[in-house]
């Protein structure tokens, strides 16, 4: 039934995507620049990088990287760069056969190439290179879905050299300046054919508002929209589209229960229960959100999973009030710092909603902005007790989304061999329910809400398709017009 109801939404999805993106009857023609605007600064574009903001990056890197498989929007896995695979009975050996494609510097791609790029994503698996064309990974436990696995952007294949990062993809970085600008030129030689545009171009820290005053969003194909800005667009009758509601907007508790940072001690269980019992998601979801994110409960939404619902998400002050009090009794309470990512407005909003909802059990939350948040070498550094984050969905296979959930919570460095293996080995939606339930058991992740990813696209664009999480592909976009 869960396959079905994703199925369903996603030819919805496609279908809205085909009446805004399909207008006019033209064929597709090539030539012509892409121009995007971003919201946020990336200064790298190697997957294996950290970034402030993960899903930016992975927007660019995969113009230029490509992975072994790719998932389309109904969830079905297809070949990439690799033209088959195959694995033993008990999904621990997998063998992939590639297909013939050349990196951007002219070499061949080689299994000796995968097995040395694959080895940066995952030193735990073992890698052989079986001919030029072939190699397997064994891996020390059952993967189910090692083909879903591989089509994250964590295991795009680049051949890093020391002058430059080459890739396979349909692009090629030709102009970069961090946090500024990138200039991708199309892949003359690229093995899936010719893409239509012959460059796109990304602007970034732009920010929509100031375009829209400045009426110079006429050389621009699409732009990224915060969704405090989809009620001024859409009245003005601009062409906007939604994803899903995919990324989880989470509470994350810093310190370990065991081992505190130095100089700050782990917020006790007890308010970090009665935190969790004190936010209205609801009101958040409907006013902040604007009735386009919905309240989230669990880690991967309802749409996904099926059992999100199970997991209790209302908010209920007497029961806040009540550990609140138990654990005064035992502890010192003291005000919660709650970073959140300062270049975010909506995160502010929500932040300090959360601090007023708090401050009703006599929980007091005290919100600042950080810039650097999203990484987990940044929080490692921060003077905060907790961080409020915005997360991708990064799959539409729940085991695989679940593991770069807890991998992006840093709960998958504390238990790797048993956290990483009860996900991906999982067989049943029982068995990821039981992660999740015993994930959040101990309330130092609260979920907050599910939102969606929104994009602006001008009337000269066609084929721009943004997948149920938010993710683009681009490989069969063309421009109205180009010459």
């Amino acid at each position: 039934m869960k396959r079905l109801l994703l199925q369903l939404a996603a030819i919805s999805s496609l279908l809205l995507l085909m009446a805004a993106a399909g207008r006019g009857s033209s064929r597709p023609r090539y030539g012509g620049t892409v121009r995007v605007l971003l919201h946020d600064k990336v200064t790298t574009i190697d997957p294996l990088n950290e970034e402030d903001h993960p899903a930016s990056r992975d927007r660019l890197a995969a113009l230029s990287f490509e992975t072994l498989t790719e998932v389309d929007a109904l969830g079905h896995v297809h070949p990439k760069l690799a033209s088959s695979w195959h694995s033993d009975q008990a999904k621990r050996v997998w063998q992939f056969r590639l297909r013939l494609a050349n990196f951007h510097n002219g070499t061949l791609l080689t299994a000796s190439d995968v097995v040395a790029s694959l080895g940066k994503s995952n030193s735990g698996w073992k890698y052989t290179v079986n001919d030029r064309q072939t190699l397997t990974i064994e891996t020390p436990f059952a993967i189910t879905h090692m083909p879903e696995l591989l089509a994250l952007p964590k295991y795009a294949i680049v051949k890093r050299l020391p002058d430059s990062n080459a890739g396979t993809g349909p692009y090629r970085l030709t102009e970069w300046q961090a946090g500024e600008r990138a200039l991708f030129a199309v892949n003359e030689d690229y093995w899936g054919g010719r893409a239509y545009p012959d460059a796109i171009e990304f602007q970034m820290g732009a920010s929509l508002r100031d375009q829209l005053l400045e009426r110079q969003l006429g050389k621009h194909a699409a732009a990224e929209v915060s969704i405090d800005q989809l009620r001024t667009l859409e009245q003005a009758n601009q062409n906007i589209v939604l994803s899903r509601p995919a990324d989880l907007m989470v509470v994350l508790f810093l310190q370990p229960d065991s081992v505190g940072k130095p100089g700050r001690k782990p917020v006790d269980a007890r308010v970090r229960e009665a935190l969790a019992n004190t936010i209205n998601r609801t009101a958040i979801s409907n006013g902040l959100l604007q009735r386009r994110g919905v309240p989230a409960s669990g880690l991967l939404p309802q749409w996904l999973t099926g059992y999100e619902f199970m997991f209790p998400g209302n908010s209920n002050l007497d029961r806040a009030r009540e550990l609140r009090a138990d654990a005064a009794a035992f502890v010192v309470i003291t005000p919660i710092a709650l970073a959140y990512d300062l270049s975010d407005p909506l995160a502010k909003l929500v932040a300090e909603r959360i601090a007023v909802d708090a401050s009703a059990a006599g929980i007091a939350v005290q919100p600042y902005g950080e810039l650097h948040i999203n990484s987990k070498t940044a929080r490692a550094s921060l003077n905060a007790d907790a961080v409020l984050l915005r997360l991708p969905l990064q799959s539409v296979e729940p085991s695989v989304a679940l593991s770069a959930v807890a991998d992006d919570l840093g709960f998958s460095d504390s238990a790797p061999t048993i956290f990483v293996p009860a996900i991906l080995g999982a067989t049943r939606q029982e068995d990821l329910f039981e992660v999740e339930r015993k994930t959040l058991a101990g309330y130092r992740v609260i979920p907050v809400a599910h939102l969606p990813q929104a994009l602006w696209l001008s009337g000269s664009i066609h084929n721009w398709q943004q997948l149920m999480t938010g993710a683009w592909q681009l490989d069969q976009l063309w421009i109205e017009g180009a010459r």
